[in-house]
């Protein structure tokens, strides 16, 4: 299926046509990346280690392929190396002068004992662009620690405001914000290094931290650091997390963009209940008084939805009054509807037998080329011989010889 709607123009090339990526990531923040990367155009080739991405043994799985690593893996070239071998850094640097971009998220310094850091890479590759992803950056005191989403999550204040936002106690997020959005920003930034590199003709070392990347995309971030007077009865920073979750008639819910106590806010949601009698409620004259009186607020809107027969009509009665409306929905349910078919949004990829998995589509929509997700998955070692050989111009009886001594490793489907 054609995605947008600029289908002739879809012929051409990928925007990162041309572009080689050698991805040293595991797990999420580094694979999504580079999974971005691919859609683009980019020929990605990962490095997986003899005992394989933590993700491939995630849970579902097909053919020996887990669900978790076809999402973020989709689309790439898969060679296996045991780093820890004397000539492994000999053989990836035969590799380096054919490369655009190295990425890699191990804790910082590792590369660099292994005989791989960006100072040696771009030693023979002046041109290269070498992207690290840690989580707390590759200098400072907390440079060695462990990190994974959770914990960086923890660290940045994110954990801790989403507790106290919800007023409940305190518990990890299911989603991997530090993980996914540090992914984004690398992306970001190695594109502008790309673009950069146009016009200076050298690339250049990128340090992204998870932690940073945190505070960068906190919305919040801004109140929290603030020191002035703020006025009493203030609604701080829009308060997201107050806006309401209504459940109608028929048991549908949904979520109300926009705070009932905020100025505006408030006339809107009382036009939309046809209770005009609630501005001039003692309770509700003014913020401060509507948000002493929220609870009250709330409930007077919890009544209210009840009477409203469906998702579709409350939308609607919301919608004229300047309110945006979503449903609760499951992923599953998303990709049921007709928004989902008509923007490609979930596409089918091969489960490498004889079906498919459905995955998330990528999100872009260009109207001079295809970005959607495309290829298939890899098991580990799959292009071992296509890299080296193809790529790097490696004899295969040398390429043997690596195998043979254990540096280059490759599996199949198993019965795991």
């Amino acid at each position: 299926m054609s995605r947008g709607t600029h289908t002739q123009h879809t012929a051409g090339n990928r925007p990162l046509h041309g572009i080689r990526v050698l991805d040293f990531t595991r797990v999420l923040s580094g694979p999504h990346a580079t999974r971005m990367l691919a859609d683009m155009g980019a020929q990605v080739i990962k490095v997986e280690p003899p005992e394989g991405d933590l993700t491939r043994f995630a849970q579902p799985r097909i053919n020996s392929l887990s669900s978790y690593f076809i999402q973020q893996n989709v689309g790439k070239l898969n060679i296996s190396v045991d780093l820890s071998t004397p000539a492994a850094a000999e053989l990836i640097m035969k590799i380096i002068p054919f490369c655009d971009v190295v990425i890699e998220n191990f804790r910082p310094g590792v590369l660099n004992r292994l005989g791989l850091s960006s100072e040696t890479m771009m030693n023979v590759n002046s041109r290269l662009i070498v992207a690290s992803i840690s989580g707390y950056g590759a200098t400072g005191p907390w440079q060695n620690r462990r990190a994974y989403a959770p914990v960086v999550n923890a660290e940045a204040g994110i954990t801790k405001h989403q507790g106290d936002a919800q007023r409940r106690a305190h518990a990890n997020d299911p989603h991997s914000h530090g993980d996914v959005y540090t992914a984004i920003e690398a992306s970001a930034a190695i594109l502008a290094a790309l673009y950069q590199r146009e016009y200076t003709g050298v690339g250049q070392y990128i340090d992204v931290s998870m932690a940073e990347t945190m505070l960068y995309v906190n919305e919040h971030a801004h109140d929290q650091l603030w020191d002035q007077p703020v006025a009493p009865g203030s609604i701080r920073s829009f308060q997201p997390a107050d806006y309401p979750v209504l459940t109608v008639a028929d048991g549908s819910q949904v979520v109300v963009s926009g705070h009932p106590a905020e100025r505006g806010t408030f006339d809107f949601f009382v036009a939309a209940m046809e209770q005009p009698h609630l501005l001039t409620d003692p309770r509700f004259t003014d913020i401060p008084e509507r948000l002493q009186h929220f609870d009250q607020l709330m409930d007077l809107l919890r009544a209210w939805a009840l009477t409203v027969p469906d998702a579709d009509e409350i939308e609607r009665r919301l919608a004229n009054n300047q309110l945006a409306v979503g449903r609760l929905r499951s992923v599953r349910e998303l990709a049921a509807t007709d928004w989902a078919a008509e923007r490609n949004a979930i596409v089918e990829v091969s489960d490498r037998g004889t079906s498919t998995v459905r995955i998330p589509n990528s999100p872009w929509h260009f109207s001079g080329s295809d970005t959607s997700t495309h290829g298939i998955v890899k098991y580990r070692g799959e292009d071992n011989r296509q890299v080296f050989h193809d790529i790097a111009g490696i004899a295969v009886s040398e390429i043997e010889r690596y195998e043979s001594d254990g540096v280059l490793l490759s599996r199949g489907p198993s019965t795991r």
